[in-house]
């Protein structure tokens, strides 16, 4: 088993709650399709062909993180990956899977379902994890051995259980969906659309 760290930001478009909501991971690089069985070269021309480098180094990172999540993260990995506030969010993982449906503006196609194992409080963690928890690439191996790692030594009682219900009463309920609706009516067509899928997931 080995231990990642995975940023929130997929195709630059924080995702955080779409993570912790459908309980599964992504990285961004839209247009170069399913990468399940792709070898290492056939991924690089795709990434070449579909996007503009200055330099080798900038596509040698792009395919460093793309091999990292597709390929060298496995079924039953853990990943970590900054939450709200100083909570750091620690998932079992799935197979890589290709969401065709994604493959696009949402650039959210590479994906890992994952399992919740923990939320822990990041000064809780040790020094190599949060060293691991800063590295800006998009997807990063902890380079150390496992048990340096140290996540079983979190204690219990800084631990959040993610799935006790939070209880909102109903004013706030209705203060929140006031502002979604208020949502729908902004020029930025973007803020539109996020706001029809907030009230969609909640109509469900």
């Amino acid at each position: 088993m080995n231990i990642f760290q995975i940023k929130t930001k997929p195709h630059d478009k924080e995702r955080l709650n779409e993570f912790v909501q459908g309980k599964f991971i992504a990285i961004g690089w839209p247009g170069i399709g399913d990468l399940d069985g792709v070898e290492k070269e056939e991924i690089r021309q795709r990434l070449e062909q579909r996007y503009t480098y200055k330099n080798a180094r900038s596509l040698g990172n792009d395919l460093g993180n793309v091999w990292a999540f597709v390929n060298t993260m496995q079924e039953g990995d853990l990943v970590l990956f900054n939450g709200h506030q100083d909570h750091v969010y620690i998932v079992k993982v799935g197979p890589y899977r290709y969401e065709e449906r994604y493959d696009n503006e949402e650039g959210m196609a590479h994906q890992r379902a994952f399992k919740l194992i923990k939320v822990a409080k990041r000064d809780d963690l040790n020094p190599k994890i949060q060293e691991l928890l800063r590295n800006r690439s998009a997807v990063t191996k902890f380079k150390y051995p496992l048990e340096d790692a140290e996540l079983d030594d979190i204690p219990a009682n800084e631990i959040l259980n993610f799935n006790q219900k939070i209880t909102v009463d109903k004013a706030a309920i209705e203060k929140a969906l006031n502002i979604l609706y208020l949502e729908l009516e902004s020029n930025d067509s973007d803020r539109r659309f996020k706001a029809a899928i907030e009230l969609l997931q909640f109509a469900k």
